[in-house]
């Protein structure tokens, strides 16, 4: 494979013009083409992003024989017929997600991909984010101990305009497929597939999931209390808790620059000296007093140090979507057609595991209606 990868993107929305800005920090990947409904809008995307070409429709775009991958950057409804289109005219695809709508359509995307031997991957771009990396290592490194709870939200504020694909049931939207994804896709990775599955949500007047909030519960005793919302603020990290201590990526979660690491002592520790317990009861006193609390703030980064609690940062230029450019161009350049990292097997579980809450809401998409009719 040659040194440079060149990129085409199919879809100029706002995503799009996000992950073009990347292109300049991610080594040997240039964006090489863009391809949209129209071809006005197509070159001025080019313009502003410096790609050399730009086509009317992926038709188009799929006829240049330098473009080695492209980026599907369309909404949900459209993943499948794009990804399709890509594979078949063999071009390594990185699929912006949700994957797909539904696991059906995931399961053919990635049935075509591994039949025509073609790279294809979801664009999951947190598992590449260097504090989400660092997590994992030290949770696979037993740093904090079993894993035991992660909680974790994703919920900010979107305006209801006619434009706004969120709230249109047509376009895939919702919480669940828009936010509720990058949630469920972090514990799969850390945790794997549960053994039980629970789910609420708040549909509203287009018929999307406007809140939504997961439990996922595994066999090993791990409990994911998860929430995504399109209408409020939330906190936006995540929180990992293991026996030993526990990890925070500071928000935005999805694109972390910042981990707090603390390490405690084992619950079996604790309970073993009926000594100790009587002095934490007296120190718990003691902390509690005006004077006591004060001095506490004026004393937290020694006291934080001192409980063995640490702020790891993780700075990066950009938007943080090199990090999963920079992983295909090395697939790519190693002859894979898929990543270790974000292999098609998460993607299909993690679409499972959708379909399972979307099932207990009742909330299905005009599209998957039309597949039951074709069969």
């Amino acid at each position: 494979m040659k040194s440079v990868i060149r990129w085409g993107i199919w879809g100029t929305g706002a995503i799009a013009h996000s992950v073009a800005s990347d292109f300049r920090m991610a080594n040997g990947a240039l964006l090489h083409a863009v391809a949209s409904r129209t071809e006005e809008r197509a070159k001025e995307f080019a313009s502003e992003h410096r790609a050399a070409r730009w086509y009317e429709g992926l038709d188009s775009l799929l006829k240049d024989t330098e473009v080695d991958v492209v980026y599907v950057a369309t909404p949900n409804h459209r993943h499948l017929e794009d990804c399709l289109a890509c594979i078949r005219a063999g071009k390594s695809v990185l699929c912006e997600k949700p994957f797909a709508l539904n696991l059906a359509q995931a399961q053919l995307i990635a049935n075509a991909a591994r039949l025509h031997k073609v790279f294809c991957m979801e664009a999951m771009w947190t598992r590449f984010i260097p504090a989400v990396i660092e997590a994992k290592r030290c949770i696979d490194a037993g740093d904090i101990g079993p894993l035991r709870l992660i909680q974790g939200n994703f919920a900010y504020p979107t305006p209801r305009g006619n434009e706004s694909r969120l709230f249109d049931i047509k376009l895939g939207g919702g919480a669940l497929l828009d936010r509720g994804v990058y949630l469920v896709s972090l514990v799969q990775h850390l945790l794997g597939v549960p053994d039980l599955i629970r789910g609420a949500t708040v549909l509203g007047p287009t018929g999307v999931d406007e809140q939504s909030s997961y439990q996922l519960v595994f066999a090993g005793g791990a409990l994911a209390d998860l929430a995504a919302s399109l209408l409020v603020r939330g906190t936006n990290d995540f929180l990992i808790c293991g026996e030993r201590g526990s990890l925070r990526l500071y928000e935005p979660f999805f694109c972390a620059h910042r981990m707090v690491v603390q390490s405690y002592a084992y619950q079996e520790d604790v309970q073993r000296d009926s000594t100790k317990r009587g002095a934490r009861k007296l120190v718990q006193r003691l902390r509690n007093k005006p004077t006591v609390k004060a001095l506490r703030r004026r004393l937290g980064p020694l006291l934080e140090v001192l409980h063995r609690k640490w702020i790891r940062s993780f700075p990066f230029a950009g938007n943080g979507y090199q990090f999963e450019l920079m992983e295909v161009n090395r697939c790519l350049r190693e002859g894979r057609i898929e990543s270790a990292i974000m292999p098609l097997n998460d993607s299909l579980e993690v679409m499972r595991l959708m379909d399972a809450l979307r099932s207990q809401w009742g909330l299905v998409y005009p599209q998957e209606c039309a597949e039951l009719q074709n069969q």
